[in-house]
């Protein structure tokens, strides 16, 4: 029964292409690199997460969490998420008000129809968000096709866009803290993924990574030059 119930985590996981360990070597644990490699894969494939923040100090609320879910795109090799922040939300606020512009956000694997939704993955990246508000024309282009590669509907919200029913401006979070749970820890991993390692493993991501509406070359291209305005 227990062969059975790990053979089905097998099955569901497939869906999102992660590397989770085959029928015969069920004996073993996920490993730490495959845990960074199928936390990239999640990010990338599953296109919402949830942005978390901290109400300020001036508010009656000082301290307490808030977190509400958003849109991100993955338009940075290093594993920096692109961002549309607007000044009426709640979040973004929380973010802004808070001196180090903390936040976390958190990317977890579809559950519907699941029989056990724990047995998911998930993943809760950690760092600070910054605003994007002095790039040039061609960089904004660049993020909006990235952004819009991922959310075609949010070209009517897009920084700049005059028709925009809301003030909008790119930003990115910068990780500095990733915190996995693959599932099960009986043979995924759960904890700390490095954030270099996390980083490093974009190569064997964009490996089996394909691209919707857009060519994988434009892409690539388009994060390079992205990827040039910002390190860990």
């Amino acid at each position: 029964m227990h062969f059975q119930f790990l053979l089905s985590l097998l099955t569901l996981t497939s869906v999102l292409g992660l590397s989770v360990p085959s029928p015969d070597q069920l004996s073993r644990r996920e490993t730490l690199e495959e845990a960074a490699h199928n936390a990239r894969v999640l990010v990338k494939d599953v296109k919402t997460g949830t942005l978390a923040s901290v109400f300020p100090n001036m508010t009656d609320l000082a301290g307490r969490p808030f977190a509400m879910m958003e849109y991100h795109a993955p338009c940075y090799s290093n594993g920096s998420l692109t961002l549309i922040l607007m000044p009426i939300s709640r979040s973004t606020q929380n973010i802004f008000q808070n001196p180090g512009h903390h936040a976390a956000y958190t990317v977890s694997m579809p559950t519907e129809g699941v029989r056990s939704p724990m047995s998911r993955g998930r993943v809760a990246l950690m760092g600070n968000v910054t605003t994007l508000r002095d790039i040039s024309s061609s960089q904004s282009e660049e993020l909006a096709q990235c952004y819009t590669i991922y959310h075609p509907d949010s070209k009517y919200w897009l920084p700049g866009n005059d028709n925009s029913p809301h003030t909008s401006y790119w930003a990115r979070l910068d990780i500095d803290r990733i915190y996995y749970v693959g599932g099960f820890g009986d043979i995924h991993y759960i904890g700390a993924i490095p954030v270099d390692l996390y980083a490093k493993s974009e190569n064997g991501v964009q490996q089996g990574y394909e691209v919707k509406e857009k060519d994988d070359s434009e892409f690539l291209r388009i994060q390079n030059d992205l990827n040039d305005q910002v390190t860990f």
